[in-house]
């Protein structure tokens, strides 16, 4: 009976050192384990920014149709064009009604060779007349143009970024058919409320901070003769 007893006694020793064995080896593993989830989340962590970004967007043809300033300049604008080809074409009809005097004169041989030599120089003289209104007028209002809508472009941003501060949005794009966004989610688009935030800009606009926004672009493009709010005479 002793002999049993002490081969129980060294059978429950050797299970016990054998179970104490496999809890040391799980406590390893699970250590293992543990150290390489906590090495993951840690890597994990790094990657992943502290906050979401908020990103937004609005549809650029809509400030066309919708925010009145703009209209306002697109419309003066349109206006200093027209007013400049109908003067350019009546003066085309002016020359025209001057050659076909001429001819009608030259037919009824109303015009002697020493005339012709004068009627020839003042016939090259309003051509050239037109001409240079034609490029000189055409290159300013294209001038004009540019100073503007760059005036404009500027103010719009600045105001994206006050409504993008105020409305808590990290990145506001602009979106267009056949611009570099193919394709973005209704849920982010704020054309709406952006541009009835550009409308409540009207009284700053019209009250001077354009015109600086004009002398800004005076300066960064050596443009002169064009300051001011655009007439509309």
């Amino acid at each position: 009976m002793k002999g049993l007893r002490n081969i129980s006694i060294t059978l429950f020793a050797g299970a016990a050192i054998l179970v104490s064995c496999q809890e040391n080896s799980e406590g390893e593993k699970q250590s293992e384990k543990n150290k390489k989830e906590t090495k993951n989340e840690q890597k994990t962590s790094v990657n992943k920014p502290q906050s979401e970004l908020t990103f937004a967007y609005y549809v650029q043809d809509s400030l066309a149709t919708q925010f009145d300033f703009y209209r306002e300049i697109d419309s003066i604008l349109k206006a200093k064009e027209m007013r400049f080809q109908k003067e350019l074409e009546s003066r085309i009809r002016s020359y025209k009604k001057y050659e076909a005097d001429i001819q009608k004169r030259m037919d009824n041989n109303e015009i002697t060779g020493y005339q012709l030599d004068e009627i020839q120089e003042t016939a090259m003289r309003k051509q050239q007349s037109i001409q240079q209104f034609e490029q000189q007028r055409g290159a300013q209002l294209q001038e004009e143009s540019f100073k503007y809508q760059s005036a404009l472009m500027n103010k719009i941003a600045e105001y994206g970024r006050e409504f993008s501060e105020e409305n808590e949005i990290d990145m506001l794009f602009f979106y267009q058919k056949g611009g570099q966004i193919t394709y973005i989610h209704d849920a982010f688009n704020v054309t709406d409320r952006f541009i009835e935030f550009l409308n409540q800009k009207e009284e700053e606009l019209t009250s001077g901070e354009f015109d600086e926004e004009m002398e800004s672009v005076d300066e960064e493009k050596g443009l002169d003769g064009l300051g001011g709010m655009p007439q509309t005479q």
